[in-house]
């Protein structure tokens, strides 16, 4: 799966408005992407994704950028079965609530292993939500 950064203003707020899952802190938002998105042949393949991690709730640089590569890096890792379909495309994480204090440094491997359990549980939830797979006929 090709991975590609939304930039555009109307794309964030077309995101907004768009279904969600919710876990703990973080909200991942879906949908389809609009249909001159991307090239043709590989518009299937390309998930555009985009990060809102407000600098009120995640004070620290080193948070916020460690939120944004757990994301990016369990997109890249995510792999659907060659009879998998997706549905929706566009996916934009966002943190709604400040992370529990319990995480005193920024860069703790408890952090990070609690920000990569929800990410992927809510990865795990589009995927439920949003992914057809298509039986294939031998």
């Amino acid at each position: 799966m090709q991975l590609a950064m939304l930039r555009q203003p109307d794309a964030f707020a077309a995101c907004f408005a768009a279904r969600f899952v919710q876990r703990a802190e973080f909200r991942l938002h879906y949908r389809p992407a609009p249909a001159g998105w991307g090239r043709p042949d590989a518009a299937a393949q390309t998930c555009w994704l985009g990060l809102v991690i407000p600098k009120k709730l995640c004070k620290a640089a080193v948070r916020r950028n460690l939120i944004k590569r757990v994301m990016r890096q369990s997109l890249r890792q995510l792999r659907l079965p060659d009879s998998a379909v997706m549905r929706a495309p566009v996916l934009m994480l966002r943190l709604t609530r400040k992370l529990p204090a319990d995480f005193r440094s920024a860069r703790s491997p408890a952090l990070l292993a609690y920000v990569r359990q929800v990410v992927n549980a809510l990865l795990q939830d589009w995927i439920d939500r949003t992914v057809d797979f298509v039986a294939q006929e031998k």
